[in-house]
């Protein structure tokens, strides 16, 4: 039988994920989405849920490692439910930008399961080809390979940019007793010796030490400068504005442009005329195309061909 591997191992993380930041330096604050499971051909594994687990295990990874702050997934879960934010997968930037609002975080931290695939079984308790789960129940000693295969992404929930994109694939073999199944563990419970042992067991908590290994703080702030963009108010529809900036000029959803009046007043002892911006309004982006973007009223009265200069 493999041993059991803790999930939790202080010397081991050290040296895998690297010295914590430097004296001084933020860490960044981070949430870990559930990991999505939608598009998987088979529910073998039961009423476990994967992506909850991983998710739960890329988080205390990161936690050991000293190099990010991280949000509680248990309140994360209970702030996107309560506002009835689904946040899960590919998340697109609007709804990165209003978790990220919602729960206080700068990165958050999405994922797809692509695969999760019982590749392979033998041994006393080969009734798991007959009925999933249930071949789990029959006993004995069974040898059991499974296939992971994951999508990370994580993206700043400022600006809804994606900062680091990477997959990672891994299959684990482990021939351990049967009697319980897959389906018996559930969030929390990721310590049972049983999980520990299995082939499921070894390969979630592999994956998440393989993510948090991958997770590199300095590229969450890398990118380009923050742009500043000048353009105008082109239409006025009720509370919707149309300014003539779009995504190739740099604008995002989320990001705010204020909305100002010029005007131009002679300068007494130079006699030169001045240019004054009068700020009158502001604006929040809510869709972005080619050329233009979309956004709502924060505040102020606008009017078409007015100025506007971001933030």
């Amino acid at each position: 039988m493999r041993p059991a591997v803790s999930l939790f191992v202080p010397l081991l993380l050290a040296g895998a994920l690297g010295a914590p930041p430097a004296a001084g330096a933020a860490p960044p604050k981070v949430a870990v989405l559930n990991f999505s499971t939608v598009g998987l051909t088979s529910n073998w594994y039961g009423a476990f849920e994967p992506g909850v687990a991983l998710s739960d295990l890329v988080t205390d990874q990161m936690v050991n490692s000293g190099k990010f702050d991280m949000l509680d997934r248990k309140n994360l879960d209970a702030t996107l439910n309560e506002h009835h934010l689904q946040a899960s997968g590919e998340v697109d930037p609007a709804t990165a930008i209003s978790a990220g609002r919602l729960v206080g975080a700068r990165y958050l931290i999405s994922g797809n399961i692509l695969q999760l695939d019982h590749t392979g079984s033998s041994g006393a308790a080969v009734g798991s080809a007959i009925g999933g789960i249930a071949g789990g129940l029959i006993g004995g000693v069974r040898n059991d390979r499974v296939t992971l295969k994951v999508a990370v992404r994580v993206v700043d929930a400022q600006t809804g940019r994606i900062v680091q994109s990477f997959s990672d694939e891994k299959t684990e073999s482990a021939t351990s007793l049967t009697g319980g199944g897959y389906s018996g563990w559930t969030a929390g419970s990721y310590g049972n010796q049983q999980f520990l042992s299995s082939s499921m067991g070894h390969l979630i908590n592999d994956e998440a030490m393989a993510i948090a290994t991958h997770l590199d703080p300095a590229k969450f702030t890398a990118g380009p400068p923050p742009l500043s963009l000048s353009g105008h108010v082109i239409d006025v529809d009720g509370r919707s504005i149309i300014i003539n900036l779009g995504a190739s000029k740099g604008v995002t959803v989320g990001s705010y442009f204020d909305v100002v009046k010029v005007k131009q007043i002679r300068d007494p002892d130079s006699g030169k005329m001045l240019t004054v911006n009068e700020n009158v309004g502001k604006i929040e982006i809510m869709q972005v195309n080619a050329d233009t973007a979309v956004g709502r009223v924060v505040s102020g009265t606008i009017v078409r061909g007015q100025a506007v200069t971001s933030e």
